[in-house]
């Protein structure tokens, strides 16, 4: 309905009449409504009536509208009847100011050949709706009717965004520059740590399963003892050893030693003869001394 009346009244001003010539402007503005109240949005209409071989622009939004305020607007098509254009916008304003009434009138520009000319439409005014009708500073301070309330109110408290993002970019950035610079340490420290936990662990195992051999390792033991380390080594030396034959772990590490002690191994687990513990001695021997070679690769490395 509002808007139906503001249509309507647009195509009343802009068609209720004709330039007198050629070179005739016809402007004119008023608000929608004759009061408002702070802040309220109020509709504001300009209009102009121009010959169709005029050139003329409407303010836009960076145009001054003191003392109101623009809130945004809608332009409505050219309508042109003979040689008569007619061209109109609804402003939405609104007003801050505390003057019980408040005027505006706005221009149209004619474009020329080296400037514009501006044409004003007639100032319109509007009367400002105040809430608050009570005259306060002709009360006295002890008779305003205002209510006490002392009690403690529990106020939550906001969380500082803007100082924990600049902490925490404080952080990100120490934490960059310490990687940068003791990153390569760091990483030489945590892969020694594991080195050493899983050659200790090892020992651990592989010394256990040897202290219950006895003068000889039945075959399970045997087995069991075998197992454990080919899993090391398979961690040590990331080489597939639980799933290679003796033969295979031989013929990579070139290690005659090494070789007598896994032949020894595979013939008393299959030839259901017993392992002396001699052999498995020899292998703690030999995983000490591949581990004792990474240690000193990670340190050096």
């Amino acid at each position: 309905m509002y808007r139906n009346t503001l249509i309507l009244l647009i195509v009343l001003l802009t068609f209720g009449g004709k330039p007198g010539h050629a070179q005739d402007v016809r402007v004119n503005g008023f608000f929608s409504t004759d009061s408002a109240a702070i802040g309220e949005v109020i509709p504001y209409v300009l209009t102009a009536s121009y010959p169709n071989n005029v050139q003329v622009l409407f303010p836009d939004s960076t145009y001054q509208f003191t003392p109101f305020e623009s809130a945004g607007k809608r332009y409505f098509p050219t309508r042109t009847t003979g040689t008569i254009s007619h061209d109109s916008v609804v402003y939405f304003l609104s007003t801050f100011e505390l003057d019980s009434i408040q005027a505006l009138k706005l221009p149209v520009f004619i474009v020329q050949k080296k400037d514009c000319l501006a044409v004003y439409a007639p100032a319109d005014s509007l009367r400002l709706k105040f809430k608050v009708t009570m005259p306060l500073d002709s009360i006295a301070v002890d008779k305003l009717p205002l209510k006490a309330n002392t009690a403690y109110q529990r106020v939550r408290q906001l969380f500082n965004y803007p100082v924990f993002l600049i902490g925490l970019a404080i952080v990100a950035v120490l934490a960059l520059a310490a990687w940068l610079i003791f990153g390569k340490r760091i990483r030489q420290y945590f892969r020694l740590r594991r080195l050493q936990r899983n050659y200790r662990n090892f020992l651990s195992r592989f010394s256990g399963v040897i202290d219950r051999m006895g003068t000889t390792a039945p075959g399970t033991i045997a087995e069991e003892a075998l197992w454990i380390w080919k899993k090391y080594m398979e961690d040590l030396e990331e080489y597939p050893f639980t799933k290679s034959t003796s033969r295979e772990i031989v013929r990579r590490y070139s290690n005659d030693e090494l070789a007598r002690a896994l032949r020894t191994i595979d013939r008393g687990i299959y030839g259901g003869y017993g392992t002396p513990p001699d052999p498995f001695r020899y292998l703690q021997d030999y995983s000490r001394q591949q581990f004792e070679k990474r240690e000193a690769a990670i340190k050096h490395g």
